[in-house]
């Protein structure tokens, strides 16, 4: 039934009676497919029922591993490049309720969201960025891009020990950080070959 609902959303079906509405309406070989008897369709109370007392982060964390092992199997996981960034989710905002903004890993080849976590008003996505990458699992030799919020020392720091390389930007939250200062996070680089252009 979950597997039904999860179908019926991605179809564009939003609600408990369009859910069901889409449940009624499948083929009974799809119907089938699904695990559902043709002739014993759940009805909108059912489903209303069991999505509500579903856990929406066990929920996401079983997709999420489901889709990872699809990306794993169809593309090698050494040099992956996994983005992250925070995002608000458009439509979530309610009269009583701010909107939820939520901090994700996209593995970049697929599109596959690999882990996601929400940032309530209690945190910030810098003190989520490690639980987050700690879903998706191995690290080892995956590439994670973000913007300039992540350059911090602790995420440097936490990629290193998990494997992984990274490429962040640096803005105004990293001063002191030039390609040989000992105060960039990762820091320092080897300074690069300097190529003089002169224009008459």
């Amino acid at each position: 039934m979950v597997t039904a609902a999860v179908c019926a959303v991605v179809a564009g079906y939003r609600s408990y009676a369009a859910i069901a509405e889409w449940v009624a309406d499948v083929p009974a070989e799809t119907a089938l497919a699904l695990g559902i008897t043709a002739d014993r369709r759940a009805s909108e109370a059912m489903i209303r029922r069991l999505l509500q007392a579903m856990d929406p982060q066990l929920l996401t964390a079983a997709i999420t591993v489901w889709l990872a092992g699809r990306a794993t199997a169809a593309t090698s996981t050494a040099g992956r490049a996994i983005a992250v960034a925070g995002k608000t989710l458009r439509g979530s905002r309610t009269p009583d309720t701010p909107a939820r903004h939520m901090l994700t890993a996209c593995d970049q080849a697929t599109g596959v969201v690999l882990a996601s976590t929400d940032v309530d008003g209690k945190t910030n996505e810098i003190t989520r960025f490690a639980p987050l990458l700690d879903q998706p699992g191995d690290l080892r030799d995956a590439v994670i891009t973000a913007d300039a919020l992540y350059c911090q020392r602790e995420h440097v720091t936490y990629l290193a020990e998990r494997g992984a390389h990274w490429i962040l930007t640096v803005k105004g939250n990293q001063p002191t950080c030039t390609p040989s200062s000992p105060h960039c996070p990762g820091g320092p680089f080897p300074t690069p070959p300097v190529t003089l252009t002169v224009a008459t």
